[in-house]
């Protein structure tokens, strides 16, 4: 590595430094109003706006209409907890039929551990991890996004976010 592009990495860990720590003040300073205090040591985190952008996908050229699930095995999917910073793990479970394209899985991977740095609300999560596969699959017969989260203080968290309800 030269030292040109030590100098460049440099910078980037400076922006993303900084990046955590305007969306970490921002997120306490939101739950202030509400008074709620994080709990026990705090770490920075990120804005989902951070997480892979781009999921690829292929062409699905059959006239068959087929149900394709993914589901991660645990402790593939985490993300942290914003009033904690700790991380929140859980499965992630995708289902659809494909319309004209299935997604690839090795971006999808890259896309689902993007969220390992990011906090937000479980909920919240769910929802853009929907977002953003409903985006990507376009004409997709419907998809159903399920996360199920470690216990966390006693309380069990499941969402489900289905196409077909919206």
């Amino acid at each position: 590595m030269n030292s040109t592009e030590e100098i460049d990495i440099k910078e980037q860990l400076k922006d993303s430094y900084r990046q955590a720590l305007e969306h970490t003040s921002s997120a306490l300073d939101y739950m202030a109003e509400y008074g709620i205090k994080p709990d026990g040591k705090f770490g920075l985190f990120f804005s989902p706006d951070t997480r892979q952008k781009e999921i690829h996908k292929m062409p699905y050229k059959h006239q068959a209409k087929q149900v394709v699930v993914y589901e991660t095995e645990i402790g593939e999917f985490s993300a942290l907890c914003p009033f904690s910073g700790l991380p929140d793990f859980g499965t992630l479970r995708v289902e659809y039929v494909p319309g004209s394209c299935i997604l690839e899985l090795k971006s999808l991977k890259y896309y689902i551990l993007s969220w390992r740095n990011i906090g937000s609300a479980q909920e919240d999560i769910t929802a853009y991890i929907y977002e953003d596969l409903r985006k990507a699959l376009g004409d997709a017969g419907y998809l159903v996004v399920h996360t199920v989260y470690n216990v966390r203080g006693g309380i069990n968290t499941t969402c489900t976010i289905d196409s077909r309800l919206q």
